[in-house]
């Protein structure tokens, strides 16, 4: 799945009193509006413990050379700010992580006399004073297959961080490089992960860290690079423990049909969940869904199939396609939320229908220009049962077409009346706003509802930045005063 479908959240098995079945209408409990005068943070993290907003970014409007931290308490006032970062050319903010209490910021430089690129880390507790100075990270050689780049993941209860990166070593074993934090932002472990698969033909879906920092790896080995076979296939979970720095690895396997798209959760007893589309067809085709469940010790518990039923089928495909055998197509799991954990053993899968289209045109000098459209449409919601039924689905119907995928896409919520689903759009007669529709827990969708009132055209919803915060608020991102704005608000909707 594309970087476009990416959305930073973590929500995990809860059900969450967000808002009523009635829809009703939303207060605003706090907002914090940075205006032109304002400098603009690159970061937004929200702090479990106390309640609080934390940003990083430019400390000025005039110059983008000093990088500090602002904290906002719980009603988005203003506590402190800090500088932390001084730009000389060189240095790059990669990432901004709350864990437990303490706010880390990791930045990457190259040093040219030595011919290395130095990956270091700050530490700051939640009053601001600084707990860990220029922590040394990694240093590798400044060459492009070895470059940091290093990704981050945080464990669902928030206090344990994994920073890791693929190696690139082609023809050699697939290997991860990987550092995990403690809730006291240090390093209490690093090392290499190495899966026996050749680099070149494996390729990583999605990485996750547990509460007790075991680390879990969904991947796909491919024999061949043009094969029609889904024996050609081959996907795996590796479970790596912590205590033991061993791994065990788990195959996913569904006989002579394609798995299309997989996402998965670790439940609080290292219980994996994992599910998502399966083809008769192809490797981009969506015929039915696939759930199982393995054990913390990769005892496979459950596998079942389902296809999906003709009724079903019949709302994007004719009656001919159906019989022909066609399947659905471009749609997605989001593998951070499209998998969600129901109390009684089954899930809830959110997938989102995406594609990218392309056109050429003359411009004004008479040369082709070329430019890529995209395109999030449908957000289907799938329940399966504890056996791996198809319970219901839901279909929220949406077009958002553009060349900038930013405000795109959707941002969800689980509540004790179902999900909750916000997104920027403009529905015919109606003004463009952020939307939200509720899919009840028997599968029933609400109206549309408007979220902002003041929201106009030129403003822009930020979907990947708005979080869930707990079981009645969520803060939600967006450019106001027709992009003159940076607004957070923190919304209670509902009773």
């Amino acid at each position: 799945m594309s970087s476009e479908m990416m959305k930073v959240k973590s929500l995990v098995f809860v059900f969450l009193a967000l808002f009523s079945t009635t829809a009703e209408a939303q207060t605003v409990l706090s907002r914090l509006d940075l205006v032109r005068k304002d400098p603009k943070p690159n970061f937004f993290e929200y702090s479990p413990v106390d309640g609080g907003l934390i940003t990083f970014g430019p400390t000025s409007i005039q110059s983008s050379r000093y990088l500090g931290l602002v904290k906002y308490n719980s009603d988005l006032r203003e506590e402190w700010s800090k500088e932390v970062v001084e730009q000389n050319g060189r240095k790059n903010v990669d990432f901004v992580s709350v864990i437990g209490p303490h706010i880390l910021v990791f930045t990457s430089e190259f040093f040219p006399s030595e011919g290395v690129i130095k990956t270091f880390y700050n530490s700051f507790d939640l009053n601001g004073n600084q707990v860990i100075e220029d922590g040394l990270l990694s240093v590798v050689p400044n060459q492009k297959e070895q470059k940091v780049d290093l990704q981050y993941v945080l464990s669902p209860n928030k206090r344990r961080l994994l920073a890791f990166k693929n190696l690139a070593n082609r023809k050699e074993s697939e290997t991860l490089l990987y550092y995990l934090f403690d809730e006291e932002g240090e390093v209490v472990q690093d090392g290499e992960i190495d899966l026996r698969y050749p680099d070149n033909k494996f390729s990583i879906s999605n990485i996750r860290v547990s509460n007790l920092g075991n680390i879990y790896v969904l991947g796909k080995f491919t024999r061949s690079a043009v094969s029609t076979n889904a024996q050609d296939f081959e996907h795996m979970i590796y479970r790596y423990d912590l205590a033991t720095r061993e791994g065990v690895e788990i195959k996913i396997d569904i006989g002579n049909r394609f798995i299309t798209d997989l996402a998965f959760r670790v439940d609080r007893n290292e219980d994996i969940y994992l599910a998502g589309f399966y083809s008769n067809l192809g490797t981009d085709m969506q015929a039915g869904t696939l759930l199982q469940k393995i054990s913390s010790s990769g005892e496979l518990l459950l596998q079942a199939l389902d296809a999906f039923e003709e009724g079903f089928l019949s709302n994007y495909l004719s009656s001919s396609q159906i019989d022909r055998g066609r399947e659905l197509r471009n749609f997605f799991l989001d593998p951070e939320d499209g998998i969600i954990l129901r109390s009684d053993g089954g899930v809830l899968l959110i997938a989102e229908k995406f594609y990218v289209t392309y056109q050429s045109y003359r411009d004004m000098y008479g040369g082709w220009v070329d430019r890529a459209l995209y395109h999030y449409e449908d957000v289907i919601f799938t329940s399966v049962s504890a056996d791996g039924r198809i319970e219901w689905h839901s279909i929220v119907d949406k077009n958002q077409m553009s060349e900038s995928p930013e405000s795109l896409s959707f941002f969800s919520a689980v509540g004790s009346q179902g999900s909750y689903i916000f997104y920027e759009y403009k529905p015919q007669r109606l003004p463009i706003n952020v939307y939200f529709n509720n899919v009840g827990i028997s599968g029933q969708v609400s109206d549309r509802v408007p979220l902002l009132p003041d929201f106009k055209y030129g403003d822009m919803f930020f979907p990947r930045q708005s979080v869930q915060i707990n079981g009645e608020e969520a803060l939600i991102v967006y450019l106001g005063n027709r992009g003159k704005n940076l607004s957070v608000v923190k919304v209670k909707i509902g009773n």
